[in-house]
């Protein structure tokens, strides 16, 4: 016996009367965060040549589409979501619903509301197809991609006869970029926009670019030149929980910030230090490596460098049910993160523009 059929709030609906579907990769749609690549046939974070040139596992995670958007407008009653891959990417620890599954909220004048959750079944080995219901009134909706999971065919069908067409764009701002870690993946959110990435965007309504790469963000030299070619409004370095060791990081974090900054003089920097206090004997030194990092900075005359000590993220009561696994956030935790990290950028942009 399966759950669904003993409580009918667990089932989802996999056909609707959708008889009009859109390829995601194509316009009407606007699309942020993630670009389709037509000769690897799959949705990507970066360039396969780039991420190839930094590590062979920033290239395998480079198909993960943490950050993907899909911004449209529809008066469609129904939505029915297909999605397929080559990789199911199960994690003991991390639900389907926030690894590799799509979430589809409704732009409201109060914020982003959310409407349904489409999440694949664990027999759901190379994609899905759910349903969901809309209002069937002109709205602005928000799709979010899977955090953890490739996705290389994505389309949306919508009821005849309805009206599908663009978004409305984020505020007249460069994006947000974001460097660093499994955390800034997105792990182990519960659904693809409660990321602390994702927060942030809803409430300040600015576009952003995750590079979080799980485990594999060590800042190497290829990968600093790929994100000193981005153009942004603000560089977030939240790499210190990658580095293999707090030698390491001393090696290659004030490099990596010379290097970045050697390109993009101007570009505000935002250096954070890892959250999960006291999980290893180094966690101490290893702050002090990137608060040095951003004192040199000061002392030198560069007046867009901001600092977060990352033992203040998920500061309070209830600290232990911020992750997980004592690592990674829960959707708690990552709350709590985009509040301090976003009261930070808020900062940054008054100040800077």
């Amino acid at each position: 016996m399966k759950i669904q059929e003993i409580d009918k709030n667990f089932a989802q609906k996999e056909k609707g009367g959708a008889t009009c579907f859109y390829d995601a990769a194509k316009l009407p749609f606007d699309l942020y965060g993630v670009f389709y690549d037509k000769k690897e046939k799959r949705f990507l974070r970066m360039p396969r040549e780039t991420a190839e040139r930094v590590s062979e596992g920033v290239n395998y995670l480079n198909a993960c589409t943490a950050g993907g958007r899909l911004r449209f407008f529809t008066d469609s009653a129904e939505i029915t979501l297909k999605a397929e891959w080559k990789v199911f990417g199960r994690m003991p620890h991390m639900p389907f619903s926030g690894s590799s599954g799509f979430s589809l909220l409704e732009k409201t004048r109060r914020g982003e509301k959310f409407v349904a959750a489409f999440m694949p079944e664990w027999s759901d080995e190379n994609g899905f197809q759910r349903t969901a219901n809309l209002c069937g009134k002109m709205r602005e909706y928000i799709l979010y991609f899977p955090l953890y999971n490739e996705v290389t065919s994505l389309s949306l069908g919508f009821t005849s006869g309805a009206k599908v067409c663009g978004g409305n764009r984020y505020k007249p701002v460069l994006p947000v970029v974001y460097y660093g870690s499994s955390i800034t993946q997105g792990g182990c959110a519960s659904r693809p926009d409660t990321s602390y990435q994702a927060l942030i965007a809803k409430d300040n309504d600015v576009d952003f670019i995750n590079l979080g790469f799980s485990g594999n963000a060590k800042a190497e030299d290829a990968m600093t030149d790929y994100l000193a070619s981005l153009d942004c409004s603000a560089m977030v370095f939240d790499y210190d929980h990658n580095a293999p060791s707090a030698q390491y990081l001393q090696d290659t974090h004030k490099r990596m910030y010379l290097r970045y900054r050697a390109k993009r003089p101007n570009v505000p920097i935002l250096f954070i230090t890892k959250p999960d206090i006291g999980r290893e004997n180094e966690w101490k030194k290893r702050a002090a490596i990137v608060r040095a990092t951003y004192e040199y900075a000061l002392k030198n005359g560069d007046e867009h460098v901001y600092f977060i000590d990352g033992k203040t993220l998920l500061a309070g009561k209830w600290r232990e049910n911020c992750t997980v696994d004592g690592t990674h956030p829960t959707d708690l935790g990552f709350y709590r993160m985009a509040r301090v990290i976003g009261k930070k950028l808020a900062e940054i942009f008054q100040k800077e523009y």
